[in-house]
């Protein structure tokens, strides 16, 4: 073992190795599945719409993933020479390279992951999606830009670096308008679909506070049967960076959902759901906007949890879930914009060997925008109105969201009965 200023040169040698392997699986793969996807028979809109996504963009995520891949294991050979030849002489590199080896551990493991879905793959132990291997890819390519980014400047930027999920004390919502302010918005009364969705929008303004780092909001119903009903409702996206800090729900957390990893933003819910004190047996119902919806799939895919915390009912808009399997005790129902590139991002779930997976159940709404306002046609506060003016149409999709909301009676809040709420602050643990 050769030690040079805190980097294992024989052990970083080792690690290119390894990152080069990873590339080269990573091209093997990607070349498997440009033929799954251009070498059979599938005509019609829904086969152009995934080959035109798969051409403009999974490939070529791929493809590049694999060449920042290789990049780097040539970057690492070169460092770990460079120091062995200057071992003794660059003390004051010491934290340039820490940063560097902190973001290569952490793209080891990203290679390690992405390694293992594909063994899963051709061994047939599992059949990963898709989406769920460009998104270890990416995140993996991800650390290891990081990883240069570090070298550079001597700082750990800590990009798509995960962490444990941490839940605050609840703080009771207010129930009079009176006491109501900018953040700290009066408990919805639960009637319908709309107003449901109302609960994950007092989600994002609580959590808009300056000094959060994200909420869930818990609502209570309480119709005098002598088992309350609760609602969890959960944001989407809270922070674009890369570099993975307090919010848990940001950009590492979107690649490790789809990647089906473990994240903060997934066990923060669970653990603000026992902050909140719900009961066992108490019918629970999951609301989540875009990362939200991949938030409340995931837990639903989990029997232990859907048994443990009497989950019987999930509402998703604006969310790629396609690729999560959610337990078939759990009644789904997933809204979207015809123009929201963001629920397809997962291409419909579809895997290396089933272009037509079992899919959640969807309705597919008018879009609020052009195609080029994507803002608009992902707004949470669009999908609510969107569905409320669907609720009134004689057509398809209004039949669909009457059906679904005639099922969640446990969750409406009847004349007689009572509402309150808790909001519960969240976080990602894990940084120094």
């Amino acid at each position: 073992m050769t030690v040079t200023h805190g980097m294992d040169t024989d052990a970083g040698r080792r690690a290119g190795a390894d990152i080069r392997q990873g590339a080269d699986q990573i091209t093997d793969l990607a070349q498997r599945l440009d033929t799954v996807l251009m070498s059979f028979d599938w005509t019609g809109t829904d086969a152009e719409r995934v080959r035109d996504s798969w051409r403009e963009q999974e490939r070529p995520a791929l493809d590049a993933t694999a060449q920042h891949l290789a990049a780097l294991a040539v970057l690492l050979d070169g460092e770990a020479q460079a120091q062995d030849q200057a071992s003794g002489t660059e003390a004051a590199a010491g934290g340039h390279l820490g940063a560097l080896l902190a973001g290569l551990l952490r793209t080891g493991d990203g290679v390690v992951d992405f390694e293992s879905k594909v063994v899963d793959v051709l061994t047939g132990r599992r059949d990963w999606s898709v989406a769920a291997l460009a998104a270890s890819a990416l995140s993996t390519v991800g650390a290891a830009a990081g990883a240069v980014v570090g070298a550079i400047t001597g700082e750990d930027p800590h990009w798509f670096a995960e962490g444990p999920g941490l839940a605050g004390d609840p703080v009771a919502a207010p129930t009079d308008p009176s006491q109501a302010g900018q953040f700290h918005p009066v408990v919805a009364r639960p009637t319908d679909l709309p107003s449901l969705m109302q609960g994950v929008t007092d989600s994002y303004q609580v959590g808009a506070e300056p000094g959060s780092n994200g909420d869930v909001r818990i609502t209570r119903v309480d119709n005098g049967s002598g088992t309350p009903a609760y609602v969890v409702s959960i944001p989407g996206t809270e922070s674009w960076s890369p570099s993975a800090g307090a919010t848990g729900r940001d950009l590492t957390a979107n690649l490790h959902l789809v990647a089906g990893n473990p994240t903060a933003a997934a066990q923060s819910v669970e653990l603000a759901m026992q902050r909140a004190d719900i009961p066992p047996g108490a019918p629970v119902m999951l609301v989540g906007h875009s990362q939200g919806g991949i938030i409340a799939a995931t837990l639903a895919s989990d029997r232990a949890f859907v048994e443990r915390y009497g989950v019987t009912n999930v509402l998703t808009y604006g969310a790629p879930i396609d690729h999560v399997a959610v337990d078939p005790s759990v009644r789904v129902l997933q809204v979207q914009h015809g123009l929201d590139i963001v629920p397809r991002l997962d291409l419909g779930g579809i895997t290396t060997s089933d272009l037509s997976p079992d899919r959640q159940p969807v309705v597919t709404l008018d879009s609020p925008g052009q195609f080029w306002q994507a803002g608009v046609n992902h707004s949470y506060v669009e999908y609510a109105q969107s569905v409320r003016d669907e609720l009134g149409a004689d057509t398809d999709a209004g039949r669909i969201l009457r059906e679904y909301q005639a099922s969640l009676s446990p969750f409406f809040v009847t004349p007689g009965g009572s509402v309150s709420a808790v909001d519960v602050p969240v976080s990602r643990g894990g940084r120094p």
